[in-house]
């Protein structure tokens, strides 16, 4: 051997023994030796296993706590829906107290207001008597070719002929009233009566004032029931009132009211 060259060392292989002691009576114990590959296979495979458990614990914790959060995110956005649902109901509840009042409103509005239709309506039909105070009524005809009226009796009253009228004679300081609400549908001069007023109902009905008084009307305006037409004085104490219905002459006596 050269004097250079050095001595080599030499690996001693380690061997390690696992002893597994039994519980037998007869104390024998069993030996299992693994040489330094297997111990760190052995060694590589514990240490990976507890790895993976680590982090499988690691993981489980955080799922768990998102869980929680997700969980108490919840529960804050259910008991945020519940009191939203809860303040809906309230209002809900409010509305259909304000729907129920606005219809009954509406109802009772509508109510009224067929009401008042009726008696407008009612007030429109020509029956009013068309002079304040008392009066005496004569029954008579209008011949458009004659000059005068012919007041009925019983000798002439199958004869006469011309459109129904009835002659009023009131007193002085009473006035000539209009017998129903509507529209001034003419003012005009009259030969036999001297000035004549016509009051359109808007139903039909035309009602016609003759009178030798001044007219307190003008044409187009609008007129309610017992509104002054004309007022009787010593030289006008003579009413000719006509009724037509539907562009038809009809007897007054059928329609008018007659107090007392």
């Amino acid at each position: 051997m050269s004097a250079d060259k050095k001595p080599r060392k030499h690996r001693h292989k380690r061997h390690y023994t696992f002893m597994v002691i039994s519980g037998d009576s007869d104390g024998s114990t069993k030996r299992l030796h693994l040489n330094h590959f297997k111990t760190q296979v052995l060694a590589y495979t514990a240490f990976g296993l507890a790895l993976v458990i680590i982090c499988y614990i690691i993981y489980s914790a955080i799922t768990i706590s998102n869980l929680r959060s997700i969980e108490t995110q919840q529960k804050a956005q259910i008991d945020e829906l519940t009191l939203e649902s809860s303040t809906l109901e309230a209002s809900n509840d409010e509305l259909e107290t304000k729907v129920q009042q606005l219809s009954a409103a509406l109802n009772q509005r509508l109510e009224d207001e067929q009401i008042s239709a009726e008696e407008a309506e009612t007030l429109a039909v020509p029956t009013g008597f068309p002079l304040t105070g008392t009066a005496s009524l004569t029954p008579a005809v209008d011949d458009p070719n004659e000059t005068k009226v012919t007041k009925l009796t019983e000798d002439n009253k199958d004869s006469a002929t011309g459109n129904p009228i009835v002659l009023l004679e009131s007193a002085a300081g009473n006035s000539v009233i209009a017998s129903g609400s509507g529209t001034i549908l003419t003012v005009t001069t009259d030969a036999k009566f001297g000035n004549m007023i016509t009051i359109d109902h808007g139903n039909g009905y035309v009602s016609i004032y003759r009178n030798q008084g001044d007219p307190l009307v003008s044409e187009g305006s609008a007129i309610d029931k017992g509104d002054i037409i004309f007022v009787i004085g010593d030289g006008n104490t003579t009413l000719g009132y006509q009724i037509q219905k539907d562009e038809q002459y009809i007897d007054p006596e059928e329609l008018i009211e007659i107090n007392g």
